[in-house]
């Protein structure tokens, strides 16, 4: 393979960009990719270039390439270290070097490529690092790869005879360099199987739009060597850069912390596994601390723990440890797009910063790639689209997390401003399906040809490598749904809970607010089924149970197209079609001045909920 020799910038098409230079070990000149001597605090300290080009890098308008020229030798080093470090029961910390062209091309056409020589590269993630290379097959798994911009290479304990030799100022320099104002940039393979390729990307978009703190992504078509391995997404990581460009000064300089598993994952019950990771000595802790690592006394931490777990938790004390804005957002929307490997359900994937002005908690999401319908991993069974808002449970049992069963559970000090909001949120345009669309149809038209890679990579055999926004392997959730599907699965979900408010098909009320609705205790309904095979008259045959608190329940099989309502006989009251969840699997329409509810025929299960008035049918 071709090894390059210095650090260039290659102008495809005329364009202008800045030059900001430093010294390599052999003397060479680098270009756009080192980063200004400007003061590293607060978030306006980036070269406005270097913002321009992040701008570029992640706009979805854009078409973005990565080849990583790395030779055979380095992709042996990495299975080397992949299987020193697993025999271990770690992950190899090591970076091997390559080089990296990352072109973007805009929408009129001008391209240009940016050749950044020496990057790190390593491969990343927990359950998805496998063996990959040999001599014989090359590579033959695809894994996900974290890439460095400043790595020195220079540790003898890793790189022995081939550490480089570095002056002081020129290693500075590197240790300084960065892209687009990034000092790092993940890679991950499409190992979910979603076939719109956007969904966890625009996830985070959406956090984004509700004011959560959330990083950018973006696609990119992917070659490693010689061969296409797909297109892949691209992601800035959470670190102090990014804390830096989305956070006030004042803001600047907290502890943060990314939350995972060891023996638990973080519930937030104690601090007893907290620190610094060291991939070396096998060290991991559920509070990985990653800024401050020298000079934290993990004060914040302990006090918002000892604080969630003081035996008397109010909404005041939470307020004093929790950006409760922030944790409120954070919350509505990660119920929406239902992610079951998330903090709330699994205790994990998020990272906390504790701001230096206030002291609280943020709540910063990521890997986020089991979200809108994706499961591969699906520990419900049906996708997220059903679970409660309100759940005091999960993957695990009881909620253990004082964080969310104090806060936004059924008796939550925080649940009527969790309902208001849900209900906000519900209503995103990023929730309606043409929205979505746009977004797919923009990514399909710029990467759909690149989407099947040049050979068959073994852990990746049975994958569907093409872009189809249509493709469901299951309505019902227990495996990937469309994104439509989920949308109209979940806010049919949430129109059971709180109501309607929710946009698009599901979740209507035909513009009635939900809360004119005038719910009565369980024992003051007398509800059946009247129709036009009842003579529209009360059939004992067809009243409803009371199956659970809230909720009526019965079970109809037809033979024909029937018409019908809800009545209830305690107060002469018809329930009918400006109640009901529109979207539903059953096919059904309201007219006349009831709206009778018109189904097929089949077999369907009809439920009552007593607290919003909402009917929900579904098709056995």
């Amino acid at each position: 393979m071709k090894k390059y020799i210095s650090l260039i910038l290659i102008i495809v098409m005329t364009l202008s960009l800045f030059s900001c230079g430093f010294n390599t070990p052999t003397g060479t000149t680098t270009s756009s990719t080192t980063k200004n001597d400007v003061p590293q605090t607060g978030n306006d300290v980036f070269d406005a270039q270097e913002l321009k080009l992040f701008d570029e890098l992640f706009s979805h308008e854009n078409h973005i390439s990565f080849k990583l020229d790395i030779s055979d030798g380095e992709l042996k080093k990495l299975q080397e270290d992949y299987e020193k470090y697993s025999s271990m029961g770690s992950k190899s910390p090591i970076y091997r070097m390559a080089d990296l062209h990352i072109t973007i091309t805009k929408p009129d056409g001008s391209s240009i490529e940016h050749i950044i020589e020496q990057v790190g590269v390593r491969m990343k993630g927990n359950t998805s690092r496998t063996g990959f290379y040999d001599d014989e097959r090359g590579m033959y798994n695809l894994v996900h790869l974290k890439i460095s911009f400043s790595q020195t290479f220079d540790d003898p304990e890793y790189y022995g005879k081939d550490a480089l030799d570095w002056t002081e100022e020129e290693r500075a320099a590197r240790k300084n360099r960065s892209f687009a104002t990034l000092d790092k940039i993940d890679l991950k393979w499409n190992r979910n199987d979603d076939t719109t390729y956007i969904r966890e990307g625009y996830s985070y978009d959406f956090f984004r739009e509700w004011g959560v703190l959330s990083i950018h992504t973006n696609l990119a078509s992917v070659d490693i060597g010689d061969d296409h391995a797909g297109v892949w997404t691209f992601y800035e990581p959470v670190d102090k850069t990014f804390l830096k460009r989305n956070l006030p000064n004042s803001a600047i300089g907290g502890d943060l912390y990314k939350l995972g598993w060891t023996s638990e994952g973080a519930t937030f019950t104690s601090f007893g596994s907290y620190g610094v990771e060291n991939e070396d000595t096998c060290s991991f802790y559920i509070y990985d601390l990653k800024t401050n690592k020298k000079s934290s006394d993990h004060s914040s931490l302990k006090n918002l723990i000892e604080t969630l777990n003081s035996g008397n938790l109010t909404k005041e004390k939470f307020a004093s440890v929790v950006d409760v804005d922030n944790f409120l957002a954070y919350a509505a929307t990660s119920y929406m797009i239902g992610n079951p490997d998330d903090l709330r359900n699994n205790y994990n994937n998020t990272y906390i910063y504790f701001r230096a002005d206030t002291g609280k908690a943020v709540f910063i999401p990521y890997d986020m790639d089991r979200v809108f319908g994706i499961n591969q991993w699906n520990p419900y069974g049906n996708s997220m689209a059903d679970d409660s808002p309100f759940q005091n449970y999960n993957l695990w049992g009881n909620q253990r997390s004082p964080l969310f069963k104090n806060s936004i559970s059924e008796n939550g000090f925080l649940k009527n401003e969790y309902i208001a909001l849900l209900k906000t949120v519900s209503r995103s345009e990023m929730l309606k399906k043409e929205t979505f669309a746009k977004a797919y149809e923009t990514a399909k038209a710029l990467y759909s040809a690149e989407a099947e890679p040049s050979k068959v990579y073994g852990n990746a055999a049975n994958y569907r490598f093409t872009f189809d926004i249509d493709a469901t392997d299951s309505k019902s959730g227990n495996k990937n749904m469309s994104f439509a599907d989920y949308i109209d699965a979940k806010l049919q979900t949430l129109g059971k809970y709180i109501g309607g408010g929710a946009n698009g098909d599901s979740g209507s009320t035909d513009g009635k607010d939900p809360d004119t609705f005038v719910s009565k205790p369980d024992g003051e309904y007398e509800l059946y089924i009247r129709a036009d095979f009842t003579g529209w008259g009360v059939d004992g045959n067809y009243k409803m149970t009371n199956v659970s608190e809230g909720v009526f329940k019965i079970e109809l099989s037809m033979d024909h197209r029937m018409e019908l309502k809800l009545y209830d006989r305690a107060d002469d009251k018809w329930y009918g079609g400006d109640r009901i969840a529109e979207d539903c699997s059953a096919s059904f329409e309201v007219e006349s001045e009831h709206r009778n509810i018109i189904l097929e025929g089949g077999s369907y299960v009809l439920c009552f909920y007593t607290q919003t008035g909402i009917i929900d049918i579904q098709a056995k």
